[in-house]
């Protein structure tokens, strides 16, 4: 039972066995953790087990041609010394380039398995042949997913824990808290309707890590060893989601029965498809900052009925509109007051004492970003504010406007309103050594993965998992 739902679930022993019991066949254990392949999926040729092939060919199809040749790149510059002495047919000094770089996995024990059937008097056919395999196997090196499940127990697990629970023994000392991956919530993707993320935002998200919180990135490993834990925090998304369906049924129904275990199997899954038709796009070029765009977005921004951005974010942007704070409570919800009733109030500032007035999906008190500081988690460029503003972020009070309608039906926002609320939210960020200068340099993280300039196009197509949060 891993979230709080589930917790006040009155499950006895038996329920619970139940429920650990379908979890295990759906989706293994933490030393052999492997998807369960549905009837329909084989007849489908459809294998979630197997990324890097095609859907239809026993595979599922996620990792793209690009994602896989650069998955082939990085092996090769990995394993290079290895791959050069292959070559060289020194064989008898393999064993050591591999131990340097292979951390036991499966590359390691493939090569060990084949150099021991090679014959000792192998005639030159045989030994080109040899040497070829190998080169080929060692360059389409992928990870298994017990393989990745070890990798994200010696990377992960001591800030998101061993499922996924942002319960690792490092998370009570971090703000923001880990992600807890259980629910199927990720603040940051590109993506709209709260849609799941694609394999290439978590990867992004791996290579890049989250601005200003204690997620690194993780760089230093292989595109091979990142897409396993992909694969890997898919899996435990998914299972988190399947557990938390199949509790609640089980509580409605009060029993557990195949049929209910498949669906809600195959419901969780469905979540994470067709993200790529969720994705949001601008056509053309970023209408330029101006005077009047400036203007017409500092208009919105504190328009009550159109963005509305000041009641959470402030007038000024400072993080302390009034909707998002209340005043402090005693533990039976009344306001704290002194002896003469009125509000109590900081002893070093002066001001009155408040808390947070909303709480995240994951239960956490949450408090709007101070836009001045121009701390935004992932991207500061035009195309991802405007994505924030377009879609809201998952799992907070921020709100999607990009799609709203007025009274009359009408769009809220018309697409010159969407820029210059953008174009108001950036200029708010001020930098500290150049006072008055205005914006702050754009962070270009995503550079790696975008064919575009920083500020001239809009038309992004989700190389980069462009989000920041605003909360």
């Amino acid at each position: 039972q891993v979230v709080k739902e589930l917790e006040d679930a009155e499950f006895g022993a038996s329920e619970e066995a139940q429920l650990l019991g379908a979890l295990n066949m759906l989706f293994g254990t933490p030393e052999a953790p492997k998807y369960l392949v549905t009837n329909a999926w084989l007849d489908e040729g459809f294998d979630p087990n197997w990324p890097q092939y095609p859907a239809g060919d026993n595979g599922s199809g996620s990792i793209t041609d690009e994602q896989f040749a650069a998955i082939q790149d990085g092996n090769a510059k990995r394993f290079e010394v290895a791959l050069e002495l292959i070559e060289a047919r020194d064989f008898d000094q393999v064993e050591r380039a591999l131990r340097g770089v292979a951390r036991g996995e499966s590359v390691h024990e493939m090569w060990r398995e084949r150099y021991a059937e090679l014959e000792e008097d192998a005639d030159e056919e045989r030994l080109t042949q040899f040497v070829e395999d190998m080169v080929y196997d060692i360059t389409n090196y992928y990870p298994t997913m017990a393989e990745s499940a070890e990798f994200y127990r010696r990377q992960c697990l001591h800030c998101h824990g061993n499922e996924g629970g942002a319960d690792g023994p490092t998370a009570p000392f971090l703000d923001p808290l880990p992600r807890d991956y259980r629910r199927g919530i990720f603040k940051y993707t590109p993506l709209k309707d709260k849609a799941r993320p694609r394999r290439e935002d978590l990867f992004n998200v791996l290579t890049q890590g989250v601005y200003s919180t204690a997620m690194p990135n993780f760089r230093r490993f292989s595109d091979a060893e990142l897409h396993g834990l992909v694969d890997y925090v898919q899996l435990l998304s998914i299972r988190g989601e399947t557990e938390i369906l199949i509790a609640a049924t089980m509580e409605s129904d009060g029993q557990m029965t195949p049929a209910m275990v498949q669906e809600n199997y195959e419901l969780a899954w469905s979540r994470w498809q067709g993200q790529d038709e969720k994705l949001i796009t601008f056509d053309g070029p970023i209408p330029p900052s101006s005077e009047a765009m400036l203007e017409r977005g500092k208009e919105l921004f504190n328009d009550a009925n159109r963005g509305n951005c000041m009641s959470c974010h402030g007038a000024s942007g400072r993080g302390d509109g009034v909707a998002a704070w209340r005043p402090m409570k005693d533990d039976d919800g009344n306001d704290l007051v002194d002896e003469s009733g009125n509000r109590l109030t900081s002893a070093w500032t002066g001001l009155e004492l408040r808390e947070p007035a909303y709480l995240d999906d994951w239960g956490n008190p949450i408090v709007p970003r101070d836009l001045t500081r121009g701390v935004f988690r992932f991207g500061n460029r035009p195309i991802d504010i405007y994505r924030r503003i377009y879609a809201g972020i998952n799992g907070t009070p921020m709100p999607a406007i990009g799609e709203s309608k007025d009274a009359d039906g009408n769009p809220l926002l018309s697409d010159e309103d969407m820029w210059a609320l953008v174009h108001y939210v950036r200029s708010l960020s001020v930098d500290p050594d150049n006072p008055g200068k205005g914006l702050l340099p754009v962070r270009d993280l995503h550079a790696a993965h975008d064919g575009h300039g920083h500020d001239d196009h809009g038309d992004a197509h989700g190389e980069s998992a462009d989000d920041e949060s605003t909360h």
